[in-house]
């Protein structure tokens, strides 16, 4: 069973984490902000020991040597961890940064499933793995944000750039850390090259990759991916406020 790009199974792909976040979100309308938030944690905590679990198998395949692919610094990655704890601590900030940057991100990890197409067959743990990790995050993001959780405000808007912008540049710094040490080109965020057959590839050809010694830089991708990354956050901003249909309010109060 191979994946191929824009077949049927793609299709299917995509649309997948709308009719999970539909679903779950039918089956749980009624219940308490509780046991909505309970559903979050334990759909978020199954896909954590997924993750987990596919760098366990990693770490034995790479014969018990560290590599970057065990280490869940990608933003796919986190984002598990991400929307675990926003639904256990429940915290509005971490809502945000689930939805403004980790729905986006996994959702053209959808769109753009171009690695698929490497596994000779996807019935394999990873490929299983990389398909319901993705479906996972955006549908369990969606779910938060129809019942309400996500809340999003100027100044949660400014709280994530403080966070983002820090972390973007050290995302790069680890990178090269790899490339520097363990000569491993790891790609966290994006920061060293694009996905292959993502729009990312023509801000990386537009900009110069500079080195000294191991080190690497392409300073005008790195802005322009920065920008973009920038700009989807604040057009979510707009349209969710923009959107005459208002999730409900819940008389918890969300900590952040």
């Amino acid at each position: 069973m191979t994946f191929t790009m824009w077949s049927m199974g793609h299709i299917a792909f995509m649309i997948s984490p709308f009719v999970l976040a539909g679903m779950l979100y039918c089956a749980t309308k009624h219940h308490s902000y509780d046991v909505k938030r309970r559903v979050g944690i334990i759909i978020m905590g199954f896909a954590v020991v997924l993750l987990l679990a596919r760098n366990i198998e990693i770490w034995f395949y790479k014969d018990f040597t560290l590599h970057y692919e065990i280490i869940p610094l990608q933003i796919c990655h986190f984002a598990n961890f991400v929307l675990l704890a926003a639904f256990m601590k429940n915290n509005k900030t971490l809502y945000a940064f689930a939805f403004t940057l980790n729905l986006p991100a996994a959702l053209a990890s959808i769109i753009f499933a171009n690695g698929l197409e490497n596994y000779a067959t996807l019935l394999t743990y990873r490929g299983v793995a990389y398909i319901l990790g993705h479906m996972l995050i955006v549908s369990m993001t969606l779910f938060a944000y129809m019942h309400g959780f996500v809340k999003l405000n100027q100044a949660i808007i400014k709280k994530l750039f403080k966070v983002l912008v820090p972390l973007y540049a050290l995302a790069h710094v680890i990178n090269n850390l790899f490339i520097v040490f363990l000569d491993q080109r790891a790609n966290y965020f994006y920061t060293i090259k694009p996905e292959p057959g993502t729009p990312l590839e023509t801000f990386f050809d537009l900009g110069k990759v500079y080195t000294a010694g191991p080190l690497e830089i392409n300073p005008l991708y790195m802005i322009l991916t920065g920008l973009l990354g920038a700009g989807v956050i604040v057009l979510l901003y707009m349209v969710d406020k923009s959107l005459p249909y208002a999730p409900p309010i819940h008389t918890k109060k969300s900590e952040g």
